[in-house]
């Protein structure tokens, strides 16, 4: 009796298993500054990439997963010889705001048996922005004289948006995927290209000064990628 409840656990296991569909991908993401954030930095573009990791449901047109994405906003080099007392040898301060996202999706697909598949969808998380320099003598030098963050911070986000997934006919289960979402966060502090700006002191050395933005990451986030079902 056991062996036979044994077999038929291991049956639906198995059934349940091979009904469930999986899909991952991989998306290259541009947000364009809108609202408060366009208001308070201007032409902002954030162009970032991402994995996409789905369950859909067996039963029901519905999928759910998470997006990790990370990208840079913005990058500024300085060659500098004033940067410490007593040194005047020309260094390299390399500064880069980047931006790091992790999203919960729900996915909803109006037609999931159509040959190309149309979804809305939403998404809730987190940002985590931080803008990092680093010094050092060349581009090619190994060894990093000095690096740190100058600001970090995070903010609660959320994403609502629509899109499709046309199959690939040489690959079965290869979509190309494109979307639009609208996103925005609560406000935070942070720090665009430009904001640092380096002082140097009569005595050698200097200091930095930081321009602060605040506002809520508010923009327009057209994305396309490429998505496998049937993992």
């Amino acid at each position: 009796m056991k062996n036979l409840f044994a077999i038929l656990f291991l049956s639906l296991f198995s059934q349940t298993l091979s009904a469930q569909v999986w899909s991952a991908g991989g998306l290259f993401n541009g947000g364009i500054a809108v609202g408060e954030l366009k208001n308070e930095v201007g032409g902002l573009f954030i162009p970032s990439l991402s994995g996409l990791f789905l369950y859909e449901a067996p039963t029901a047109p519905v999928s759910l997963g998470v997006e990790l994405g990370y990208g840079i906003y913005g990058s500024k080099l300085e060659r500098r010889t004033d940067l410490y007392p007593g040194f005047n040898d020309e260094l390299r301060l390399r500064r880069n705001n980047n931006i790091f996202t992790g999203m919960a999706v729900i996915r909803y697909q109006t037609n999931p048996m159509g040959k190309i598949r149309h979804f809305f969808e939403g998404k809730f998380g987190a940002n985590y922005l931080y803008t990092r320099y680093k010094v050092r003598e060349t581009i090619l030098s190994e060894e990093i004289i000095e690096a740190g963050k100058d600001m970090e911070n995070w903010t609660l986000a959320y994403s609502l948006g629509t899109g499709v997934q046309i199959p690939i006919a040489a690959e079965p289960g290869l979509f190309l995927e494109f979307k639009a979402n609208y996103q925005s966060s609560s406000d935070l502090r942070f720090l665009t290209k430009g904001d640092v700006s380096y002082v140097p002191l009569p005595g050698g050395g200097g200091q930095f000064e930081f321009e602060t933005r605040k506002a809520p990451l508010e923009q327009v986030v057209i994305s396309f990628g490429l998505v496998y079902i049937g993992l």
